[in-house]
């Protein structure tokens, strides 16, 4: 062979050692790149080290392989783990290798290996063999997991059987490894963060819900306002009191919303929750439907995390009818005062009358010769100590109600007789009306006198209160009082009462005069008209039968007195009428009614009774939901005295959404006129004020029936 075929043959075979190279290092840098994949296709760490120590295992075709993570005293332990059958296991293992505790993994923390063929022939420590015969170890090679230039831990593979001679395409390919191991850690440790941290935000969040289901459960209105009063915050108990939902009232100026004007009261209440943190107080407010409201209000101030002031959180309690209760019972309070006072007055003035009358009938004996002027002026005296000891006798009547003589009393026969004097005694004018009920009246136990003084006192007043005339009504009904009507009335109590009742058509009596006129002196007539004894005689005499008044009265359109007599009937019918009471079968009924008292009284009872409810404070509020939820109510209970829009102009407006509709009327003050009226409306029922759930019940059930 000449030279020049030796060196030809000598090129191809550098030619083909060359593409074998390349071609082995091209299959190294696919393995490389599919290690890599199936390494970062999981952002779970141990994952991340299980599937990368079994991958290179099998590449290397090594014995053992295993992820070696220090602690900060550069101690450690095996983490996780690959190995032969053949070979002791080792994950878990607590390594304190003094190298790496002297020098902190110096060496390794500068991109440093190691590469052992042999433990027997390297230069190693004494300690450092004995450590990796310890694990069966014969040969060594270990890159390092670096985290920027923090050494996180190794990428060990090691050869047990026999000792292994690592080739720089191992090396290299074991550190792209643990690059790619170094780049997985570090995202995985970022996933597990922001994992740690969606969990943190989504327990928060569901904090915040259950923080905002607890506000909506809440029975107090509680808002957010910045402070500019933009409302932030409206929970469901706001939307209840207010009557605004929260898409309505959010953003909205807090002011301007539940105000008619601007208020002093809230002036005074933002001033001082800005300067000392916090306000308490009662505002008068008003809803979406015009009612105006009191509640009380809580003011915090809200503070940011710089601590500057942000927003102003309130809590409102409605306490209009417990402020309504209240005005009840402290009249009731006054009037007991009053009646101490005005039977210590009469007591002192008996004592005074008694001797003076005494006098003049002994002076009347011991000087019968008297001439005629002076005989006139004792008969003048005799005649007014008789007038003052009267007035005394009606002061004592309304401070302790007096002795009396109860007896087993039928109200018809009085009911006529006070008739016939009225149509004997009043101006023509005044047209009267007597009403009877088919069935007969219940018993009382009562004085007669008495409770014809009560009625005629009654039927005088509402004769003064048509000095040009008008309609004097007078009625009777049986009625039982249950535990809803007795909430509606301080003094009533559960059973059976006969009711009397004297309305008029005159010109009504203003709601300040409306609070004052049982009081004892209190008169509106002229002083030679009026005593001011007359109601407070009546109120005195029907609570010592056990018994109570009611007034409803409108300035223009006359005044309703009802008198509630206790009955001497049985109680086992009322027990047994209560027990056999309709029940609904879920129909929606409106109710409509401005009191509130009455509003959620007539819910809850109708609720225990299996309807569905809706309420409404007002003829416009009534409107507003009947078009809402037209195709699903049943049936309107209508009150017939309201503000704003009155019940018969919301029943006429109700009749043109739906001929069809069905509603029942229910007043307080039963004036022919207003009867006639509501029936042109062509209402299904007529209900008078105060009602029972025994009557409000049944007619429910007779209307419903109808539609079926």
């Amino acid at each position: 062979m000449n030279n020049d075929e030796y060196d030809y043959k000598s090129l191809i075979n550098v030619y083909k050692q060359t593409q074998e190279a390349l071609q082995q290092q091209i299959e190294q840098q696919q393995l490389v790149m599919a290690i890599a994949v199936r390494i970062r296709q999981s952002l779970r760490l141990q994952e991340v080290l299980h599937t990368t120590v079994a991958e290179v295992r099998q590449f290397l075709h090594a014995d053992r392989v295993f992820i070696y993570r220090f602690e900060p005293d550069y101690s450690g332990s095996v983490v996780v783990e690959s190995v032969g059958n053949d070979w002791q296991a080792i994950l878990n293992v607590q390594v304190e290798d003094t190298y790496f505790m002297e020098t902190r993994g110096e060496k390794y923390r500068q991109g440093g290996f190691q590469s052992i063929a042999d433990i027997y022939i390297e230069d190693l420590t004494e300690c450092h063999r004995n450590l990796l015969t310890q694990f069966q170890v014969k040969a060594n090679l270990a890159v390092p997991i670096l985290q920027g230039e923090n050494l996180w831990g190794l990428l060990v593979t090691n050869q047990c059987a026999t000792s292994r001679k690592w080739q720089p395409w191992e090396i290299d390919l074991l550190q792209q490894l643990a690059t790619q191991v170094g780049i997985a850690i570090q995202q995985s440790e970022l996933y597990e963060q922001v994992k740690a941290e969606l969990k943190e935000r989504q327990q928060a969040e569901q904090k915040i819900r259950e923080q905002a289901a607890l506000l909506d459960i809440a029975t107090d209105a509680i808002l957010v306002r910045d402070l500019n009063s933009k409302i932030l915050f409206w929970n469901k108990a706001a939307e209840r009191i207010y009557g605004w939902h929260a898409d309505e009232g959010i953003g909205k100026n807090a002011g301007e919303l539940l105000y008619k004007e601007t208020s002093s009261q809230m002036e005074l209440a933002y001033k001082s929750v800005l300067e000392h943190g916090s306000w308490h107080g009662e505002l008068n407010k008003v809803t979406k439907s015009g009612k105006e409201i009191i509640v009380e209000s809580r003011w915090t101030l809200v503070f940011d995390e710089s601590g500057q002031p942000k927003s102003i959180l309130s809590v409102d309690t409605d306490i209009t009818e417990k402020q309504q209760l209240q005005a009840q019972f402290l009249r009731a309070q006054r009037m007991e005062s009053l009646g101490t006072l005005a039977s210590g007055i009469a007591h002192d003035l008996n004592n005074i009358l008694t001797p003076i009358m005494s006098s003049i009938q002994i002076l009347a004996l011991k000087i019968p010769h008297l001439d005629a002027r002076h005989q006139q002026l004792l008969k003048i005296l005799e005649d007014n100590s008789k007038r003052a000891a009267d007035l005394v006798k009606q002061i004592l009547t309304f401070a302790r109600g007096s002795e009396s003589r109860g007896v087993t009393l039928q109200i018809e026969p009085l009911l006529l007789e006070v008739e016939q004097i009225l149509h004997s005694t009043f101006p023509k004018s005044i047209k009267i009306n007597k009403h009877l009920p088919n069935q007969e009246l219940w018993t009382i136990k009562a004085d007669p006198t008495q409770i014809h003084q009560v009625l005629m006192n009654l039927c005088v007043n509402a004769r003064d209160a048509m000095p040009d005339g008008g309609i004097l009504s007078i009625s009777a009904e049986n009625l039982l009082v249950d535990k809803n009507f007795a909430k509606m009335n301080l003094d009533a109590q559960v059973g059976s009462y006969v009711v009397i009742t004297i309305a008029d058509t005159g010109f009504g009596i203003p709601p300040l005069i409306l609070e004052r006129i049982f009081e004892p002196f209190f008169t509106t007539k002229e002083s030679s008209k009026g005593t001011g004894l007359g109601l407070s005689t009546v109120i005195g005499i029907v609570k010592n039968h056990g018994g109570f008044v009611t007034v409803n009265s409108e300035v223009g359109k006359g005044s309703q007195f009802q008198v509630f007599l206790r009955s001497i009937e049985d109680r086992e019918r009322q027990q047994a009428e209560d027990f056999n009471l309709p029940v609904g079968k879920g129909e929606l009924i409106l109710v409509v009614d401005d009191e509130a008292a009455i509003l959620e009284i007539t819910k809850t009872s109708l609720e225990d009774y299996n309807y569905q409810i809706l309420t409404a404070s007002n003829g416009i509020e009534a409107i507003a939901l009947y078009a809402q939820h037209q195709q699903k109510i049943s049936l309107v209970l209508m009150d017939m005295m309201m503000p704003s829009l009155d019940g018969l102009t919301a029943i006429r407006i109700l009749r043109e959404m739906n001929p069809q509709v069905k509603i029942m009327a229910i007043s307080g003050v039963t004036q022919e006129q207003q009867l006639m009226e509501a029936a042109n409306t062509d209402i299904n029922a007529f209900l008078r004020k105060p009602y029972n759930i025994y009557d409000l019940a049944h007619a429910i059930h007779n209307i419903l029936s109808e539609s079926r």
